[in-house]
């Protein structure tokens, strides 16, 4: 894959991130008996919004620089829709915006389609399976098995088993201290070191999201590099990264 189709690649997944809203006590679903709901963590209602402090980071390959940069985004559930089988889908608008002086700026469009055992997010005509019922402590599913098999670019997301850990535990994102949350861990590849091992191939792909009892995804870190020394030459990673950090939601 060259580097372009591998930038391009990402960026499918660097905004993929949970929807952050709130709801009314009386739509939030909890099964004692069979373990909490994804919908008592994933509550959707239009109107509904949460505000993210984002860090995103660039390795560059060619300048053998990492790149940070600091903004805002804001998620809004805007609107609603039926689906090409006739199923309720939630319209996910995304602005951003580079400080809280800054004017906003509409830049995405997602839509989240929840059903009695999963909820599917599509995110540039990517379909993920973000969560699944009921909420067990190590229960797995393969959250990536809807996007396209057959293209090569999104070859790095296939196989993912994403695990949930931390059921009903307390966390704290940096910014806000939640009671009850649930980690969704997507994925957690390594392969070797460039520090110690810097005549290796080696790479790095990690994905986690945290959601809140009746809040949300409050919390989503993504990295994905690849190392690919050249003999002879200064060799640096490639790839890119986010992490966001709810700090407002009503």
């Amino acid at each position: 894959m060259n580097k372009n189709k591998f930038i391009a690649g990402l960026t499918a997944v660097l905004l993929v991130s949970g929807l952050m809203s709130s709801c009314k006590k009386d739509r939030v679903i909890v099964n004692s008996n069979a373990g909490d709901m994804y919908q008592s963590f994933m509550p959707l209602e239009i109107g509904k919004f949460i505000l993210y402090d984002v860090d995103s980071f660039l390795w560059d390959d060619v300048k053998c620089i990492k790149y940070t940069n600091e903004s805002q985004q804001e998620y809004l559930v805007a609107d609603t829709f039926r689906d090409n089988q006739r199923r309720l889908s939630y319209v996910i608008q995304i602005r951003s915006r580079l400080n809280e002086k800054a004017p906003w700026t509409v830049n995405d469009v997602v839509y989240y389609t929840p059903g009695a055992e999963q909820l599917e997010l599509v995110e540039k005509n990517i379909r993920f399976m973000r969560m699944v019922n009921p909420i067990v402590e190590g229960k797995q599913w393969l959250g990536n098995s809807l996007v396209p098999q057959e293209d090569q670019d999104y070859n790095y997301l296939k196989g993912w088993k994403y695990t949930y850990q931390n059921v009903l535990q307390p966390f704290n994102n940096g910014a806000i201290n939640f009671d009850r949350t649930v980690t969704v861990l997507e994925t957690d590849q390594i392969l070797n070191n460039p520090e110690t091992m810097p005549d290796s191939y080696a790479y790095l792909l990690q994905s986690k999201s945290v959601y809140a009892f009746r809040v949300g995804m409050i919390y989503h870190e993504y990295a994905y590099w690849i190392y690919d020394p050249v003999p002879l030459t200064k060799s640096c990673r490639r790839g890119a990264g986010v992490t966001m950090r709810a700090i407002e939601y009503n």
